[in-house]
C-alpha cells in the first residue's frame, strides 16, 4: 500500500510539473523553414509539438508588414507565399506560436529554384528536416556521424511536403544528412 501511495504520489508531482500554471500555454519545441518553391514563390514549414494558433507576419527591409495572418490550433502546417507583387530585396518571415518566435530571412529575387531541403537546429539537440515536393514521392533519409556511419535510414512515403523532427542530443561532433528522392536528386545537409 505504501508503494502505490508514493507512486501516485510521484505522478502527481510530475503531472503539476509538467502541467505549468493555470491558464499557461505549455512550452513547445517548434520549428520553421523556408523554402523556394519556384521563381516567384516561397514555401513556409512550420512543425511543432503542440497545436496553437500561429501567427505568420511578413516584414520588408524597411521593417514595414507587408503580410500578415493567423492560422488556428495547428503542430504544423506547409503554405506557399507568393512575392510576384513585391520589390526584390531581403524579407523577414517571423512566426508567433504563443510560445516562442521564430524568424527567417530570405532575398528574393524572382529565378530558380536555390534548395529543397531544409534543417534548422531546435533546442536539446532537436532538428527540423524539411523538404518541398509536390505529388507523391519517396524521400529517403538517412543520417552519418562524425565517422561517415549510418545511425538512422528511413524511406518515407510523401505526399506533397515534407517535415520531420529529430533529436541528435546524443552524438557528439559533427553529423549529415543525405535525402534522395524517388528521381535520384539528393542533398546532403552538414552541421
Amino acid at each position: 500500500m505504501k508503494k502505490i501511495t508514493l507512486l501516485l504520489a510521484g505522478v502527481l508531482v510530475s503531472a503539476f510539473a509538467f502541467a505549468g500554471r493555470p491558464g499557461e500555454s505549455p512550452k513547445s519545441v517548434s520549428g520553421m523553414a523556408v523554402v523556394k518553391s519556384n521563381a516567384t514563390s516561397y514555401k513556409l514549414i512550420y512543425k511543432s509539438e503542440f497545436a496553437s494558433d500561429v501567427k505568420v507576419q511578413i516584414f520588408d527591409q524597411k521593417n514595414a508588414l507587408v503580410f500578415s495572418e493567423t492560422i488556428r490550433k495547428s503542430n504544423g502546417f506547409a503554405r506557399p507565399y507568393n512575392f510576384e507583387s513585391l520589390a526584390e530585396g531581403e524579407y523577414t518571415i517571423r512566426i508567433n506560436n504563443g510560445s516562442s518566435w521564430l524568424t527567417e530571412t530570405v532575398d528574393y529575387h524572382a529565378g530558380r529554384v536555390e534548395k529543397l531541403a531544409h534543417l534548422v537546429p531546435l533546442k536539446d539537440g532537436r532538428y527540423l528536416l524539411t523538404v518541398a515536393g509536390k505529388g507523391e514521392d519517396e524521400l529517403t533519409v538517412r543520417i552519418f556521424d562524425k565517422e561517415g556511419e549510418t545511425i538512422y535510414s528511413k524511406i518515407n512515403k510523401v505526399e506533397g511536403d515534407f517535415g520531420q523532427i529529430y533529436n541528435l542530443g546524443h552524438l557528439s561532433g559533427p553529423f549529415s544528412f543525405e535525402v534522395t528522392g524517388s528521381n535520384g536528386a539528393s542533398k546532403v545537409l552538414s552541421k
